[in-house]
């Protein structure tokens, strides 16, 4: 995966395709670079409020939103809280927009598994289930409470033949996406709470913001193709003659022929040294940048390391409750009377 700047997401979302691989493979990428997960939701909404005002671009913008939130639940809770800061507006601004009733259920869909699962605050959920079923509920679209949703699969078996069931399976292939997550978490074994642990924003120097170790890794291996490693331009510059450097030389000359020589050696000297001197300006900012980069990244693994301390001290705390009320419960069963087993005789 590449380095993230708003620029390179911006150019991803313009040439995004309503295709799941493109949907899933850009959501990896957001996931991978969650640490900047508020200049990824500028920007989604940016793009979502400029660039989309074809049915598909909404609904595609939309399909990753969902696929982000979704698959990042278990990494931290980040892009959970700032989608849902926006989604109001949102749908508000979709609500403003003139669909299909096709898209309309997708939409309508798209709310009734973010209710079923909790992606987003109670709150928030409400608020958006409320705009769309206000602003549509004449568009001969059912509204949310009690909709029932068709699945992909039955929505192709109905669907017309040609062009149309084209579009139809192309729609359905990625409406899919929604119940991955769902088929992942369906299985019959006892739920085990996940503990997930993310740095505190602001914990950090500089920006905050902590590289991916895989990041870390990367900007590490890449020092080691630096300048200052490279062997073969060092001979080079080892074995250059010691006039191109010496000054009283020039006094030594007695020909034009020497001079050109001389002049020539210089000039390659020159453009070699320019050429290592500008890669070892390059190295300097590079391992500045690398060193930037371990230090929010430490401050960041003590940041967790301090997160996870925490952890044992509130379920002790927990603990000695359960205790408490136990010893509690012992004493008060204690306390009470014997009640005397009455036989009956028949």
């Amino acid at each position: 995966m590449s380095e993230f700047t708003e620029p390179i997401l911006e150019r991803k979302l313009i040439d995004l395709r309503d295709s799941q691989k493109e949907i899933q493979s850009l959501s990896q990428y957001c996931v991978l670079h969650r640490l900047h997960c508020k200049a990824v939701v500028k920007v989604w909404y940016k793009y979502k409020n400029i660039k989309t005002t074809a049915v598909k671009r909404e609904l595609t913008a939309m399909y990753l939103a969902n696929d982000v939130v979704q698959n990042s639940k278990k990494r931290g809770p980040e892009y959970a809280k700032e989608f849902g800061m926006v989604m109001r507006k949102v749908f508000e601004h979709l609500a403003d927009m003139d669909f299909d009733d096709k898209t309309i259920m997708s939409l309508v869909r798209l709310i009734g598994i973010w209710q079923e699962r909790q992606i987003f605050d109670k709150k928030i959920l409400h608020e958006i289930s409320k705009i769309w079923d206000q602003k549509h509920k004449n568009s001969g679209a059912a509204k949310l409470t009690g909709q029932e949703s068709e699945s992909p699969k039955k929505r192709r078996e109905s669907s017309g033949s040609g062009t149309e069931r084209r579009k139809s399976s192309e729609i359905a292939e990625i409406e899919e996406l929604l119940d991955v997550p769902m088929q992942t978490s369906g299985s019959n074994e006892l739920d085990v709470e996940t503990l997930t642990l993310s740095p505190r924003q602001g914990g950090s120097p500089g920006s905050g913001d902590p590289p991916e170790p895989d990041e870390l890794i990367q900007a590490l291996q890449d020092l080691e193709n630096s300048a200052s490693s490279d062997a073969i331009v060092r001979e080079k510059i080892a074995k250059l003659p010691p006039e191109v450097s010496e000054v009283a030389r020039i006094e030594t000359l007695q020909s034009v022929p020497e001079a050109k020589v001389l002049h020539g050696q210089v000039e390659e000297a020159s453009i070699l040294l320019d050429d290592y001197n500008l890669r070892l300006q390059e190295e300097l900012m590079d391992r500045k940048k690398v060193g930037s980069m371990i230090s929010e990244f430490l401050s960041a693994q003590r940041d967790l390391l301090a997160q996870a301390e925490e952890r044992p001290e509130l379920y002790l705390d927990k603990l000695d409750k359960i205790h408490g009320v136990k010893d509690e419960l012992k004493s008060h069963i204690a306390a009470l009377p014997d009640i005397p087993v009455v036989s009956r005789h028949f």
